[in-house]
């Protein structure tokens, strides 16, 4: 068990102790999960992402002449893999075909950027702890480990992967994000998961019933702890699944030998999510960054889409 120390809160005398459970996640170079996804062919590189009717399973790693690995976030829109790592503006070289509206990726200095990718980030995990977190959340964490069990599973039955489709559709549901899917394009992909190297599915279930109540897709790969997807159902948001696995997901990333990060998308205009994310300890960070688009793609963006192209530029 790892045992982490909380500060107390206003109303607490003494610090309490919280036993999270270790968790055996997955972690790899960001090399081997790459040719992974080349190999296996039908995994998008985030699980969320999906396939395109039109594009097909577009988001497919692929590696540049210098040796650095994309990955197409939308169809023809390339970011980096290895998304912390600076990559210096002369050594990116992209085929059309894939770039088609442009790429973004972090540079090493402000002298070298033009935008900004801010985003939700843990950057020393070595020193993450409660001081990290604020006291709303530590106690959802507490509540979370209360009600939860959580594991990394190693194969999914039909209850679980029942369970974890209808967190997914209830998240769905109730937040307008992505859209619904049928048990057969759900366990098409999600199955493919626990076989790809450097990612984890941490499941967590009502310690009440034993039913699903909600499910975190991570990737560890190279010294980033990322998080994929998570998505909880509805009728037991009350068990604060989302806090038990994310805390569970952090502080045992933190444990990994050579793993430094955590990284938890792009800033969202979305102001709940984003006091989610800072409340667990996640810092909106702006680093510095290229975005090039092509010909005319920019000024389509700012008439049509001003909010996203301020976010993926950094003006948020």
């Amino acid at each position: 068990m790892i045992t982490v120390t909380f500060s107390p809160d206003v109303t607490m005398a003494k610090p309490a102790d919280i036993n999270v459970v270790e968790l055996p996640l997955a972690h790899c170079g960001v090399a081997e999960h790459c040719q992974a996804l080349q190999r296996i062919k039908a995994l998008p590189f985030w699980w969320y992402i999906g396939t395109s009717g039109r594009f097909g399973n577009f988001s497919i790693p692929f590696q540049d002449r210098a040796g650095h690995w994309w990955y197409q976030v939308k169809p023809g829109l390339c970011w980096p893999a290895d998304c912390f790592a600076p990559i210096p503006p002369a050594e990116v070289s992209l085929p059309w075909g894939k770039s088609f509206l442009g790429y973004q990726h972090v540079v090493p200095d402000e002298a070298q950027a033009d935008s900004h990718l801010v985003i939700n980030a843990v950057l020393d995990l070595a020193s993450y702890g409660s001081e990290s977190i604020d006291a709303k959340r530590r106690n959802s964490m507490r509540k979370g480990f209360k009600c939860c069990s959580l594991e990394v599973a190693r194969s999914l039955d039909e209850d679980t992967l029942s369970g974890c489709l209808a967190s997914w559709n209830d998240l769905s549901g109730r937040s307008g994000w992505k859209h619904c899917l049928d048990p057969a394009s759900f366990g098409e992909t999600f199955r493919l998961l626990l076989d790809c190297p450097g990612v984890s599915v941490i499941v967590g279930r009502e310690i009440e019933t034993g039913q699903v109540a909600g499910f975190l897709v991570t990737k560890i790969i190279g010294p980033t702890a990322y998080v994929d997807t998570i998505a909880s159902r509805t009728d037991m948001l009350h068990t604060n699944v989302n806090d038990a696995v994310m805390a569970a997901f952090v502080m045992n990333a933190a444990k990994i030998p050579g793993v430094t990060s955590a990284h938890y998308a792009i800033k969202s205009n979305v102001t709940n999510l984003e006091k989610f994310k800072t409340g667990l300890g996640f810092v909106p960070h702006p680093f510095p960054a290229r975005t090039r688009l092509r010909p005319g793609v920019g000024l389509l963006l700012k008439t049509l889409a001003r909010d996203k192209y301020d976010r993926m530029t950094g003006r948020i």
